[in-house]
């Protein structure tokens, strides 16, 4: 018999999935909690159990993928690595920015970040881990002061931040060619 935590954490993830579809589909500011609820089969007020509202949702969101991304970057050891490892995977995380409904959710939240103080400074919080972990990583491989590491570290993340405006922009785009250029030119800016 499963635990009350572990049925809690299903359908938490349940309505993160659900979320996650319903932000595609109609976009942030439109979806309702009670468009979540719908998609997951539960009545508003039990959705209300699990999260206070839309903008919960996104933090847990935003939570799990630093998480996800935090564990990515200790699992792949970059200083171990051929370049082509490194560049197969920049490679994949760029096209995982090319996934067409993450890149409309990523800028419904963008978009939202300039209407709520609070969700802006969720992106904050999440901006600022990741380029921190980043940092941790490539400083024990790139021998260069932390002020210029950082910069590099913008202009690559300036760079993989814009692959969903431009996926919206040019549907029709070579993702798999755009993916493995951006890898090349990361890959020649970690020099």
């Amino acid at each position: 018999m499963s635990s009350p935590e572990s049925l809690t954490d299903t359908r938490r993830a349940d309505i993160l999935r659900a979320a996650l579809k319903c932000f595609a589909a109609k976009g942030f500011h439109a979806t309702t909690m009670a468009d979540i609820a719908r998609a997951c089969e539960m009545s508003a007020g039990n959705l209300y159990n699990y999260f206070a509202g839309k903008v919960d949702i996104v933090e847990e969101l935003a939570r799990h993928e630093i998480e996800r991304m935090q564990k990515n970057l200790q699992d792949f050891h970059f200083g171990s690595c051929a370049q082509e490892d490194v560049r197969t995977h920049i490679k994949r995380i760029a096209l995982s920015r090319l996934e067409s409904q993450g890149a409309k959710v990523s800028l419904e939240i963008l978009s939202e970040c300039t209407r709520s103080e609070r969700m802006a400074q969720i992106l904050h919080e999440f901006d600022s881990r990741w380029r921190d972990a980043l940092v941790a990583v490539m400083s024990q491989h790139i021998a260069e002061p932390e002020e210029s590491l950082r910069r590099r570290i913008e202009l690559n993340l300036t760079l993989m931040d814009g692959l969903g405006a431009r996926l919206v922009a040019h549907p029709e785009l070579d993702r798999e060619a755009l993916a493995d250029d951006v890898a090349s030119f990361i890959i020649g800016n970690s020099r």
